[in-house]
């Protein structure tokens, strides 16, 4: 019965996109959407720090730039793509390709049509800048919780081990997975998830799982789950998830 009342999260994202598409009126008309690979120089800029992932260039932002504004999916997917918003609403999202094309021309979308404004990573001093309020974030709306942290990002990992007791972190690079970093321990990923979301109070994700599919798990979870980064930009707004991303800029003004 619990298996039953799951929901499939790409389910209910692609009827919301759809609707969003026919209510402004974009299904028929001739959008072209292109997204790019970004350099990490372009994706994130100078930062003090240079453990950031994009900087290693194992992954890489995915942008899409439908009429004007633009809306990114952080992917280790390569390649190009181009095409009508119709084109994009037909990928059967089998890869994290297909995902990432999505999700970026979703971001646009909600960027274009005013349901989401910060869409565009931040860079610079933007990432420790964030970090410093995810602590103040999570006190102000969670107290002191159990934090379970999917992805590693590093400023942010650092800052919420620093400030709370309880900080799982966990990641599915195997370069990361087993290693501790900063006095951060760090989990893999893929076993035992259900686990660690029995024993915390909050999920904290990457929107990285979208793209790698491994959204319906946390989405699905029995805890509040709060999405960070750009790459859930638009799945938050359209589907009521949390977001924290309070460095991140407006993707019609990028």
């Amino acid at each position: 019965m619990e298996e039953a009342n799951k929901v499939s999260f790409f389910s209910r994202l692609q009827k919301s996109f759809a609707l969003l598409v026919d209510e402004s009126q974009l299904r028929q008309a001739e959008v072209k959407v292109k997204a790019a690979l970004l350099s990490p120089q372009e994706a994130i800029g100078a930062t003090k720090r240079q453990d950031y992932v994009l900087l290693k260039g194992k992954e890489k932002l995915l942008q899409a730039t439908v009429m004007g504004s633009k809306g990114q999916a952080f992917t280790g997917a390569q390649g190009d793509f181009a095409g009508t918003l119709e084109d994009v609403l037909s990928l059967p999202l089998n890869n994290d390709f297909q995902r990432a094309v999505y999700i970026a021309a979703l971001n646009a979308v909600a960027c274009h049509t005013g349901k989401v404004d910060n869409s565009i990573h931040c860079k610079n001093d933007g990432p420790e800048l964030c970090a410093r309020q995810a602590v103040e974030y999570f006190q102000k709306n969670f107290g002191q919780p159990r934090i379970l942290m999917i992805g590693y990002q590093p400023a942010l990992a650092d800052a919420l081990h620093n400030a709370f007791s309880f900080v799982t972190v966990l990641d599915l690079d195997p370069e990361n997975i087993g290693r501790t970093k900063n006095g951060v321990p760090i989990k893999n990923g893929a076993v035992d998830l259900g686990t660690y979301i029995a024993t915390s109070d909050v999920i904290f994700s990457t929107g990285s799982a979208i793209c790698n599919a491994t959204i319906d798990t946390l989405y699905n979870a029995p805890i509040p789950l709060v999405l960070f980064g750009t790459t859930g930009s638009g799945a938050a707004a359209l589907l009521g998830i949390n977001r924290f991303c309070p460095e991140s800029t407006c993707g019609r003004c990028d």
